[in-house]
């Protein structure tokens, strides 16, 4: 009893909870019902009008179309029409004239057939002439529209059946019939099995109820009720899954049949069609489209379809064919015989006129209260490719949907109406192009792709031109100038003349050598001006003494043309660095070039190098897009117009550049277009702005430097241009050409990078110009403080780049920074603690001017000093170049003066040594020069070589030195190298006293001998001991000439060779035996030329020397003559002979003792036997002839006599020859002759000589 309560308290349960749910589902049902209706309703109340829309379909209240109308009237009141043709363009109104001409004859039964076909398979099918299967799909796609236009039941003999619905009753009642039709049966035919039947289920019933009758009939009722619901529904399924066949007509058309495999044939489908007209009342058939096929032959065969309809007399009314059709489907007269009568339809809008019917749409949305702003210049020239009313009202809607989507709704004031409505008309005119837009492909995409190309294919010409351009800079660089390198050769040729070879020239106790003069930077006019000493050697005797000789004012040296070679060398210098400056500024606009390329748009691009260079062969096809690249109306910002943009998306590119960085792909491109900065900023991290190179972008440099706010990732982005590699460094200056807001960038730039002002004036890619453009901001955008520390980072790099450098080497700098303020300005200079050195001050600020002097912020240059004299006295001293420091001595200006001696040094080297005209300084203003340099040696010495000044009394002035004797001993070399001391005996002895006879004594006295051989007090000791010094050969030979003295008791080892030379060769000596052995001792060299000026007392007094074996030597390889040789010969010894004895004797012609002959005999090498006893063959006697044969080369010992007599081969030669006439002569030989010996192994042959020796007698 428990279990049985359980189960029915379980069942109720079940059943309330059954009835909870289908009430929920009903409440559910009941609610979506109430919306729905709720919203109908406001969907019929709300005024739309005001959208701004248009729609796209034909019009039944068309404008201006009377006379068509007119036109259709009749042609269906004529009984012999029945194809009429509208002919016109597409988008011209043709279907509008019909919808407006049906709505005014609604009495017209009409069916409206369309066929268009847009696959060029198919078209291509019709045109390659398949005439059968055409006809089959005209007249089936016709059948098709037509039996899908009335009601099946209307057409019930049609073979082909229509899909359609299946009621649940009529299935519901199939069902009950078949069943009670079986039971039926059943009970006539099997009687027996029918009450089996009926027991079996009686007795289940009992089994599971008992006597619970109700129980039975509520069981039965169900189960009966299931089972004809299970055979209704698979009533309806193998109902729907009945056998058919499909038809497909222009990708749409679908009709089936009952038979399987039965073809369609032509007059099936024909007779369907006839049934059609038969069974209806339609009299009009519209049809439009079928000029897609592009084919006349589709009129064709509808004209043959409607004249069969017609001419059936079971259809007893005019069945009229009405085309819409373009104008241009017929090429010749054939239309008129295709159609009863043709309408042409004029277009509403065409290219022409498309322009003013746009603005009048956009002004009619404009009043809507759309708001855009689309100038009519673009308009006008945007329209002509336009000409189709369905596309521009199109162009309108669309323009309206993404306005409001894309820029209104998102509030991106940056979008621009003209890009936005250009995209709009590109995607109506090309929807496909426009479709593959949005997958990052297409023509906009790859014209995209072209500009890349060209400015890729632009930056790699003008990077190898850059190239070049840097070639020719460092070769420029490093080469020396080839025309003031031949001046320079020029001026040390006719230096030194045919004398010898250069090898340095002394100026001033300065040095220069050959390679330092042919350096290309330095110029003649540094060796100064005055006296020098040119050192060369012998040309022919590279091994000899270097010598030397003393060129007066070597400045004035002349060329042939009459100019000097220190002016022609600087105007060469000058014209090489004007060529250079051109390299330069080449390599400049190159790099310029290059980097505005870079940043140029397509409408620049196109501009400039034209769309056939620009863009690629397929996207030069496409008109309507050159057309909108070339005036900027499409641009690199089209994607921002054609995707809608969510607050912190990115596009695709840009997702692309992310990736990249992530990626480290190493290959950014700094042009690399970023629409949304801000959320590509917002997807890199910090470390990845600051290290990453592929985050290098202008496009996010413009994000971050257009506004003044501070930021970490700005930080960071700066941190990574403040690196100090190549690619920052470079992307700064490209990036400075193009920033927008140089004020903020230059700001931060300064501050993340110390060395910002090092790199860009280092830069020998950035012009004199480009750095001053620079170097301008820095002053308009930066502090003083900030300025400064640019300028001690640069100057603890390297001082000459510092910003104190450029501005004190500019001439006109400081007039072009003048802009940012005269007291920052002044400020800025004191700061820095710039010198000015050559700086223009013409145009000025008053108050720079005055800072710059008080402050002492200028060099001492002979322009400073101008300007400074100019600006104090208002005009300029016509002789205060020629005596700078003297004028300003007498002057007495304390300020300009004391100024002066404190900077000395300055003063001396930038103004008094190199100001060409300043050379007359007084003698004491140089001495007062002098004392205040501390007799620093060099500059005193420059000092003493540029002024036109003589000392007249060394004396005088040692008295005034304070004990600098060996300091001031270099100047005093000074005057005496530039020959501005006074050449006297007094002066020689204070600088003797002094220094003792030095060097520089030596070349003075070789300058001013004259002047000294005059001078009453040079006497026989002066005379010693200055040819006992080191002096030119001039010099000794103008004292031995010109002054005689008393006596030369001297020993000649106490003069140099050259003196003894000189001596020997005028005789200044008498000849006796000591200095015969004072020269074979000491100038054994100069004994040959001894014995020839003394020779008859030589010869006199040869028998009684001794001559020793170098003696020999030297006299035997001496140019003494043969005869004066084979004298001093018979006063050797045989023993003391010496191979220059030997050669002598081999060589001479002079007679020789046999004695000698014999030795030099004995001596001589086997080969030159020959030729010597021809040569000495009157010497010997025959036999003895005949024993020197067997010393003799081999061919020769068969010369010796024998027994009988017997012939000689000899060798064929002028030797040979000799010897045999020589023999014969002799009567040694009978005769002699030439024989030719032939080889036995060889066709060659040699020619002898025959000798025929006499027997021994």
């Amino acid at each position: 009893m428990k279990g049985k309560s359980m189960k029915k308290t379980k069942r109720r349960h079940v059943i309330v909870a059954n009835f909870i749910k289908a009430f929920r589902v009903f409440v559910y049902e009941v609610k979506n019902a109430i919306v729905r209706c709720a919203d109908k309703l406001q969907l019929n109340v709300n005024n739309t009008k005001d959208y701004g829309y248009v729609d796209l379909a034909p019009t039944d209240n068309a404008e201006n179309v009377s006379e068509y109308l007119r036109a259709l009237e009749w042609a269906l009141n004529d009984k012999n029409i029945t194809n009429i043709a509208l002919a016109g363009p597409y988008g011209a109104g043709k279907s509008s004239i019909i919808e407006t001409f049906l709505r005014i004859h609604p009495s017209i039964k009409y069916i409206n057939i369309s066929l268009a076909m847009f696959r060029k398979n198919d078209q291509d099918a019709i045109q390659q002439g398949d005439g059968d299967n055409f006809e089959k799909q005209l007249e089936e796609g016709i059948l098709k529209q037509l039996f899908y236009k009335v009601h099946y039941s209307k057409i019930p003999q049609s073979r082909y059946r229509k899909l359609h619905k299946v009621s649940l009753g009529i299935s519901l009642m199939h069902v009950i019939f078949t069943g009670a039709l079986i039971i039926g049966l059943m009970f006539f035919l099997a009687p027996g099995k029918l009450e089996e039947l009926k027991n079996a289920y009686s007795n289940m019933m009992s089994i599971l109820f008992g006597e619970r009758v109700l129980y039975y009939v509520l069981c039965t009722g169900v189960m009966g009720m299931v089972i004809i619901a299970i055979m209704t529904v698979l009533f309806r399924w193998i109902n729907t899954k009945w056998r058919s066949i499909e038809i497909n007509i222009a990708d749409k058309a679908v009709i089936k049949a009952d038979e399987k495999d039965e073809a369609l044939s032509l007059n099936k489908n024909m007779d369907e069609i006839l049934y059609f007209f038969e069974e209806t009342n339609y009299t009009l058939i519209v049809i439009e489209d079928f000029d897609r096929f592009d084919t006349p032959e589709v009129y064709t065969k509808l004209r043959e379809i409607n004249k069969i309809i017609n001419s059936y007399d079971a259809i007893q009314r005019k069945i009229v064919f009405i085309y819409a059709l373009k104008d241009d489907i017929f090429h010749s007269e054939d239309r008129t015989k295709l159609f009863d009568f043709i309408i042409p339809v004029v277009p509403y809008i065409d290219v022409t006129n498309s322009g003013e019917y746009l603005k009048r749409k956009l002004k009619i949305l404009k009043f809507k209260g759309l708001e855009f702003d689309i100038p009519n210049d673009y308009i006008t020239n945007v329209a002509p490719f336009i000409s189709d009313m369905r596309v521009l009202n199109n162009i309108c809607n669309e323009f309206i949907v993404f306005k409001k989507n894309i820029k209104d709704s998102q509030d991106l004031d940056k979008l621009q109406d003209v890009q936005m409505l250009s995209l709009i008309i590109f995607k109506n005119m090309y929807p496909r192009e426009f479709a593959k837009l949005q997958e990052s492909e297409g023509i906009i995409k790859e014209a995209y792709h072209d500009k890349s190309s060209f400015v890729k294919e632009m930056s790699d010409d003008l990077e190898k031109k850059i190239e070049i351009a840097m070639g020719e800079k460092e070769k420029s660089d490093s080469l020396e100038l080839l025309d003031a390198e031949d001046i320079k050769l020029a001026f040390i040729q006719k230096l030194v003349g045919d004398r010898g070879v250069f090898t340095e020239i002394h100026v001033s106790n300065i040095t220069y050598t050959k390679s330092e003069i042919l350096k290309c930077d330095f110029s003649l006019s540094q060796m100064g001006t005055g006296s020098a000493n040119v050192y060369y050697k012998s040309a022919n005797y590279p091994y000899a003494v270097e010598q030397y000789e003393t060129k007066r004012d070597i400045e004035k040296t002349m060329c042939s043309d009459g100019i000097t070679y220190f002016e022609k060398c600087d105007r060469a210098i000058a014209r090489d660095k004007k060529q250079r400056k051109q390299i330069v500024q080449n390599l400049l606009d190159k790099q310029k070039n290059l980097y505005m390329l870079r940043s140029k748009t397509m409408k620049a691009l196109i501009k400039e190098y034209g769309a056939d260079k620009v863009l690629g062969e397929n996207v030069r096809k496409n008109g309507l897009l050159v057309f909108m690249l070339r005036h900027g109306y499409i641009d690199d910002t089209y994607q921002m117009y054609i995707n809608y943009f969510l607050s912190g998306s990115v596009t695709a590119d840009e997702l692309n550049f992310i990736i990249n960085v992530r990626n480290y792909a190493g290959n950014s491109d700094w042009n690399y277009r970023i629409i949304h900065p801000r959320n590509v900023i917002d997807r890199l991290f910090d470390y990845e702005l600051e290290q990453q190179k592929d985050c290098l972008n202008f496009d996010l440099a413009d994000f971050f430097y257009n506004d003044n706010s501070e930021s970490k990732k700005k930080s960071a982005f700066t941190k990574q241009l403040a690196k100090n590699d190549a690619d920052s460094r470079r992307f700064i200056k490209e990036y400075y050409v193009r920033a927008k807001n140089k004020a903020e960038y230059i700001r931060n730039i300064a501050q993340q990078k110390m060395l910002f002002w090092y790199d860009i004036c280092s830069d020998d890619g950035l012009g004199y110009r480009d750095k001053v453009s620079y170097l301008k901001d820095i002053f308009m955008y930066l502090t003083v403080e900030d300025i400064a520390l640019q300028n001690t980072a640069a100057n603890d790099e390297n001082p000459k780049y510092s910003i104190c450098t450029f501005i004190a080497e500019s001439d006109k700098i400081i007039e072009q920074l003048q802009d940012s303020g005269a007291e920052k300005v002044v400020a800025v200079l004191t700061q820095i603690k710039v010198k000015l050195r050559n700086v223009d001050l013409e145009t000025v600020n008053d108050i720079i001017i005055k800072g710059i002097f008080n402050n002492e912020l200028f060099e001492i240059s002979l322009v400073m000093l101008q300007n400074y004299i100019n600006f104090k006295f208002g005009k300029s001293i016509a002789d205060f170049q020629t005596n700078i420091y003297t004028y300003i001595l007498k002057q007495k200006d304390c300020l300009v003066t004391d100024y002066l001696e404190r900077n000395i040094y300055d003063f001396v080297t930038e103004v008094i040594l190199p100001t060409e005209a300043n050379t007359k300084e007084d003698i004491d203003t140089v001495f007062r020069c002098i004392k205040l340099l501390e007799y620093d040696q060099n500059l005193s010495i420059q000092l003493i070589q540029k002024m036109d000044i003589v000392m007249e009394d060394l004396k005088e002035w040692y008295r005034t030195l304070d004990a600098r004797n060996e300091e001031v001993k270099p100047l005093v070399d000074t005057f005496l190298a530039e020959n501005k001391m006074l050449a006297t005996i007094e002066n020689l002895d204070t600088y003797k006293e002094k220094y003792k006879f030095t060097d520089e004594m030596c070349d003075f006295v070789d300058a001013n001998i004259d002047e000294l051989i005059s001078d009453e007090n040079l006497d026989d000791v002066h005379v010693k001991e200055i040819l006992k010094k080191d002096i030119q050969n001039e010099t000794i030979e103008k004292i031995l000439q010109n002054y005689e003295m008393e006596s030369l008791g001297d020993n000649l080892n106490n003069y140099n060779q050259n003196v003894v030379q000189k001596m020997i060769d005028q005789r200044y000596f008498k000849y006796t035996r000591s200095r015969y052995n004072e020269i074979q001792s000491s100038f054994d060299r100069l004994l040959p030329l001894f014995i020839k000026r003394y020779w008859k007392e030589f010869e006199q007094d040869i028998s009684n020397i001794n001559f020793e074996l170098t003696t020999i030597n030297v006299l035997f390889k001496s140019n003494l003559d043969d005869e004066k040789k084979a004298v001093i010969l018979n006063g050797v010894n045989v023993s003391q002979m010496t191979r220059e004895v030997f050669d002598f004797v081999r060589d001479t012609h002079v007679s020789i003792l046999k004695k000698y002959v014999q030795e030099t005999w004995d001596k001589l090498e086997v080969k030159d036997r020959p030729a010597f006893m021809i040569k000495y063959f009157s010497v010997f006697s025959i036999s003895e002839i005949e024993n020197m044969f067997a010393k003799m080369p081999k061919e020769y010992q068969t010369l010796k006599q024998m027994d009988k007599r017997h012939e000689v081969l000899l060798e064929k030669n002028a030797i040979n020859e000799a010897l045999c006439q020589k023999l014969k002569d002799a009567n040694y030989i009978s005769s002699y002759g030439p024989k030719i010996e032939k080889n036995a192994i060889s066709t060659s042959h040699k020619d002898k000589l025959l000798a025929r020796v006499r027997a021994k007698r």
